[in-house]
């Protein structure tokens, strides 16, 4: 792959693909295609990887390691739109509260399909019951974030507060709910990627309740790149668990 802007990355302490694909404003799926003979769960400290910052094309897994990968593109493209919506509508729904606009009902309506399209990505490789865990514990994101987002814009402090610890509490379910269908799927790394995903949020909303328009939609861009990242290590992970799909 070709990269202008090709830089070399020690290993440290703490880093995986996830925080690196964030630091760099790449993805994962770069990262990977720039650097196949690494293993994404055991980086090594100390050793060197290329990145290209800034990089967040659909790079698949290089063809040689998988000759036919239309299946691949399939599942990472599926996976980004989901995830991608998600953050969307999120958007267009807080700023809804926030501008007290009539179409809030009509945008909690939208945003509340897609933890079914989230869902029905992962039902392609999981049974049922784990496909409908991960819908329930979204539309309580879903949920949570609705009311939060109304305490935060009320500036009912102590039910932010308590909405606050529900979300994360939220997060953890998800990243158990996660990790125990894919051992690729680590729950300290989900859990993380959930916590910087809320984290950033929270700043979008505190911009915006600030009336910092410009720090408002560059956090955006953030959470943007913050949610490719992490569509991305969900596709690798089911990828890695099932090789036999992708062949």
């Amino acid at each position: 792959m070709w990269c202008q802007n090709k830089l070399t990355h020690t290993i440290q302490e703490g880093d995986s693909l996830y925080r690196l694909a964030m630091h760099y404003q790449t993805n994962v799926q770069s990262i990977l295609t720039l650097n196949p003979q690494i293993d994404p769960d055991n980086l090594q400290i100390g050793s060197t990887i290329a990145i290209c910052p800034g990089d967040t094309r659909q790079n698949p897994i290089p063809q040689a390691a998988c000759p036919d990968i239309t299946e691949q593109i399939g599942l990472i493209g599926d996976m980004r739109l989901a995830w991608s919506q998600h953050v969307y509508w999120f958007r267009m729904l807080m700023i809804s509260i926030m501008e007290g606009l009539n179409d809030q009902h009509y945008v909690t309506e939208r945003l509340l399909r897609n933890p079914s399209d989230i869902a029905n990505v992962f039902a392609v490789y999981y049974h049922e019951k784990a496909a409908n865990t991960i819908e329930d514990l979204l539309n309580e994101h879903v949920q949570l974030f609705e009311s939060l987002i109304t305490a935060m814009r009320d500036r009912e402090m102590a039910l932010s507060d308590q909405l606050s610890r529900q979300w994360y509490m939220n997060a953890d379910e998800m990243a158990n709910a996660f990790s125990s269908k894919n051992q690729a799927f680590d729950s300290e790394e989900i859990q993380t990627m959930f916590y910087d995903h809320f984290d950033l949020i929270i700043h979008e909303v505190e911009m915006r309740l600030a009336g910092d328009y410009a720090s408002d939609i560059t956090t955006f861009d953030m959470v943007e790149q913050e949610v490719l990242a992490m569509a991305d290590y969900f596709s690798q992970g089911i990828i890695k668990q099932f090789p036999q799909k992708f062949r």
